[in-house]
């Protein structure tokens, strides 16, 4: 039977009509700036094909990217505070939608704080320019964080809840405070007319995964010597454990910038005639854990060895130091008025003893999800345990080979 051609059914003298090839996909050309960080790696797949990366670095051991026999994923090197640089990049790939994920972790020091202002602000209005002078961009999709949220602690917060102030404030992180702008300028960009660039921002939750650069990291540096391999220290807890936190999966994470990029497109998508374009939504994985008992104990299981539960979990809890929360708080306080009065407000306290990280150890994190499953029908996948389990050994691994290629080259 020649190719395109069905056979003919018995008394029909109808030519058959030609196969038609399969319609192209919705999202079209994506383009992903940093594309190489912990999301734009998991988002990269579901995006269809062909997929373009923008990202400041594009190669070294820090950058996340796909297997070179992958064709369909094509890497570009450059920043986004470049307008030249990134109209040139937009013409030449010509994408529909653009998923900007680009941001500095959190824990930059204070020499770094620039680079908050230059990626997530300036560098969110040069893609929006870009983009609307763009005659192929339709869709903006803007990861931004649910720390934008003011005065915490949280608890299940919604996209009703008011934003941190775009000022300068000493109870606000110049990362917080920059996403919170990035937001705004995204979701002020939207333009619902027919030929308009139609935006949105999504709240991911405390991510986790496989390839994890932030909180996974830290807290091994604490329980892994510098082989790469587990050590017998202490593992420290603070507070009593049981503040929760929303939490999701970097897998869940890119499903839910799928599903929105999808409704920019095609607003039919929306559940109900709910409306995507201008509009924030949250993403957890529809469930919270303990910070420390769940969340963290789930990791140092897997670092020692601990099976599940019972006499193994018990023989964890032997190893672990519980310090008091009002103690880690009076710890906190007193580095801090001690940098204050040695430097005269120059130099800020270690991350580790930060009133953010006081916050964040300490008090509860959760949001709501409900908009984002009404308007979408957002489904997360509920692994907790088993995301963590694959994260801690992707991590430990890495340092292992890491370690193993920085022996050999001291013996050459």
């Amino acid at each position: 039977m020649a190719p395109g051609t069905r056979s003919l059914i018995a008394g029909n003298t109808t030519s058959p009509a030609p196969l038609l090839p399969p319609p192209p996909p919705l999202l079209g050309s994506v383009l992903v700036v940093g594309g190489c960080g912990f999301l734009g790696y998991h988002l990269d797949p579901g995006c269809g094909r062909p997929v373009y990366v923008l990202d400041r670095h594009v190669d070294g051991p820090n950058c996340n990217r796909h297997a070179s026999n992958d064709g369909g994923v094509t890497y570009i090197e450059g920043s986004i505070t470049d307008a030249e640089l990134v109209a040139s990049v937009l013409a030449r790939v010509r994408p529909r939608v653009i998923f900007h994920t680009a941001s500095p972790v959190a824990s930059l020091p204070r020499s770094r704080w620039h680079e908050f202002e230059a990626t997530n602000v300036t560098g969110t209005r040069v893609l929006l320019e870009s983009a609307a002078a763009s005659d192929t961009v339709q869709a903006f999709v803007y990861t931004s964080s649910p720390d934008v949220y003011a005065n915490p602690p949280h608890h299940n917060v919604s996209e009703t809840h008011p934003l941190v102030p775009d000022r300068h404030s000493a109870g606000i992180s110049e990362y917080v405070r920059t996403k919170a702008a990035g937001q705004r300028l995204v979701l002020a960009a939207n333009d619902n007319t027919p030929n308009g660039l139609r935006t949105c921002a999504l709240l991911p939750a405390h991510m986790y995964g496989e390839r994890s650069s932030q909180g996974l990291r830290e807290i091994l540096d604490l329980c892994v010597g510098s082989d790469g391999y587990p050590n017998s220290s202490p593992l420290v807890q603070l507070g009593a454990g049981d503040n929760l936190m929303s939490v999701a999966s970097a897998a869940n994470v890119a499903q839910a910038h799928i599903l929105a990029a999808k409704a920019l497109l095609d607003p039919r998508r929306a559940r109900s005639g709910a409306v995507v374009a201008g509009k924030s939504f949250n993403i957890t994985d529809r469930q919270h854990v303990a910070f420390w008992n769940e969340h963290v104990r789930a990791l140092w299981k897997e670092v020692r060895g601990v099976l599940d539960e019972d006499e193994d979990s018990a023989a964890l809890l032997k190893s672990v130091i519980v310090v008091p929360g009002w103690v880690f708080k009076a710890i906190a306080w007193v580095v801090r008025m001690l940098f204050w009065v040695l430097t005269l407000g120059t130099v800020l306290p270690p991350t580790a003893v930060s009133e953010q990280s006081v916050l964040y150890s300490l008090g509860e994190h959760t949001y709501s999800v409900d908009k984002l499953r009404d308007s979408l029908g957002y489904e997360p996948v509920q692994d907790h345990d088993g995301v963590m389990r694959r994260a801690v050994r992707w991590e430990l691994n890495r340092r292992q080979q890491q370690k193993k290629k920085g022996d050999v080259r001291k013996i050459e």
